[in-house]
């Protein structure tokens, strides 16, 4: 399988630590008992300090998420030399979406007027995308297809993220969303021989209460509901516990699976929810900084967008050349990891 082009489109607004950390004491005043108003912003400033997360981008008034979508798939097509018509397969992937149903494939499918391709969905949290990238492998190997596109519109900051804090403690909870970051990536992919590609997951489902956005019905589809009673439609992570997790099953993974640790790789692109998370997991696979592109510090955590953004910075920017071993890593709500290899 070949990428035959890749593209990503920004929002406009770059928001500072400074700025979330002014809203949220804004937003705050009203919860907060005011003997613990100085304590409350030490640990606001303490947590952005400890995540790394330095700026990220989110949507200006009047963008909109459709729109960045279709440009960075209009982009690649145009970066590929390919017309609509020669796109087979759309994958939509990724937490961003206005609808359960239909797939919010067909939104896209007939915005780019992709007449000869079917399309789906695949939503599997921050590990998305590189599910999508085996799938869509898997066809074009089988013959099935000849050509296809991935693409995400992860813009998820408005819609999802809670700002009812009570105390410091709510942190633990609620602050991961604070470094979300908005993007969208188009990923062309084509059918070419090659016998280098290996991707390996795995998942750990015992924890998925680690990291949700439950809908308004979550507690009829719980075991136990009343354990896990919250809010509909908001974003609530234990980022510790699940950083920590997956990890631990990352390092596993990989030293156990000879095609990946036997591996010299030129980049490792990494999904990263903070600079720790991120130095936690080059140490346990031993990666060399200098191979590592991470997008966390400058774009905040894009969910599911992280890998593609990744490899279309690291190619605008001449880090990622043709021929060039990649390691793509993610660690995602589930708990899933996955772990994939292939030639640039």
């Amino acid at each position: 399988m070949k990428v035959a082009a890749i593209e990503h489109a920004l929002p406009s607004r770059e928001v500072g630590n400074e700025e979330l950390i002014q809203r949220i004491l804004a937003r705050a005043n009203g919860g907060i008992d005011p003997a613990k108003r100085v304590e409350f912003e030490s640990a606001v400033r303490r947590f952005f300090e400890r995540t790394g997360a330095c700026t990220r981008r989110h949507r200006a008034p009047g963008e909109r998420a459709y729109d960045f979508g279709i440009a960075a798939a209009r982009g690649a097509l145009e970066r590929a030399g390919w017309a609509p018509d020669d796109v087979d397969l759309l994958i939509y992937v990724g937490v961003g979406r206005g609808c359960i149903e239909p797939a919010t494939a067909h939104v896209f499918n007939a915005g780019l007027d992709l007449r000869r391709a079917a399309c789906f969905d695949i939503l599997d949290a921050c590990a998305s995308w590189l599910r999508a990238f085996d799938v869509a492998r898997h066809m074009l190997h089988a013959g099935t297809i000849r050509r296809a596109l991935i693409l995400n519109c992860e813009f998820n900051f408005d819609e999802y993220i809670r700002w009812d804090f009570r105390d410091s403690g709510d942190l633990a909870r609620l602050g991961a969303g604070f470094t979300v970051g908005e993007a969208a990536t188009a990923t062309l992919l084509e059918g070419v021989d090659e016998d280098e590609y290996h991707v390996s997951f795995r998942t750990r489902s015992d924890l998925h209460g680690l990291c949700r956005i439950p809908l308004p019905n979550a507690q009829q589809y719980e075991a136990a509901p009343e354990t896990t009673a919250q809010p509909p439609l908001g974003f609530y992570s234990q980022a510790y516990e699940l950083n920590a997790s997956a990890i631990a099953m990352l390092e596993r993974q990989f030293w156990d699976d000879p095609a990946l640790a036997g591996g010299r790789y030129d980049l490792a692109v990494g999904h990263a929810t903070s600079v720790p998370s991120r130095d936690g997991v080059m140490r346990r696979l031993k990666l060399a900084p200098a191979h590592v592109l991470d997008t966390f510090p400058r774009y905040g955590n894009t969910v599911s967008a992280s890998l593609p953004l990744g490899l279309s910075i690291a190619a605008r920017e001449g880090t990622l050349e043709r021929g060039h071993l990649v390691l793509m890593i993610v660690g995602s709500a589930g708990v899933t990891t996955g772990l994939c290899r292939f030639r640039y």
